[in-house]
């Protein structure tokens, strides 16, 4: 059911997307300020930005690795499913809400993990939402884009400090 569900959510953010673009007239978007850096610029800035995802993933993963799998609610591997384009612009908002309760449950034997509150619950939610919001055209989508990006470096860096309250990282997946 779970997977139905985000299987319909995603064909219907597929459709609110694509819909301005068919319209007349040119519609700027996020993406559209990248044929002002020129084609290998633009290539280079996108290629960071996967590589950039990839080390998130990989925080996320260690940070899941970390807490005890029966505190877990999402396996450590599944992170990389940020990758699943377009899947991905709703599996994020799971991600980031499982990893929060696995924390959250982890919490329950850490006290250490008190500290960090929703454990990037809120930040998580954030960034995932200004990405979606990013789609909007023009100028609305453009300052979501930089507000989810700058969220998203915030998430990433409250995961860091909390992976380094947990216990070294365990071989499971």
């Amino acid at each position: 059911m779970n997977a139905t569900i985000k299987v319909i959510l995603t064909a219907l953010l597929l459709f609110i997307v694509a819909h301005p673009y068919f319209q007349e007239g040119e519609i700027s978007g996020g993406l559209n300020e990248l044929k002002y850096l020129g084609t290998i610029p633009s290539i280079l800035l996108v290629m960071a930005f996967f590589v950039a995802i990839a080390f998130y993933c990989r925080s996320l993963q260690n940070v899941l690795r970390k807490v005890k799998p029966e505190n877990r609610t999402r396996k450590p591997n599944s992170v990389w499913f940020m990758y699943l384009i377009p899947f991905n612009f709703i599996e994020d908002f799971f991600i980031v809400i499982d990893v929060a309760h696995s924390l959250k449950n982890e919490m329950q034997t850490n006290k250490n993990l008190i500290r960090f509150g929703d454990f990037g619950l809120t930040l998580g939610i954030g960034w995932s939402v200004a990405q979606l919001f990013s789609f909007i055209p023009n100028i609305t989508g453009q300052i979501s884009g930089v507000i989810g990006l700058v969220l998203w470096i915030i998430h990433w860096v409250v995961i860091h400090r909390i992976s380094k309250e947990l216990i070294p990282e365990r071989k499971t997946n």
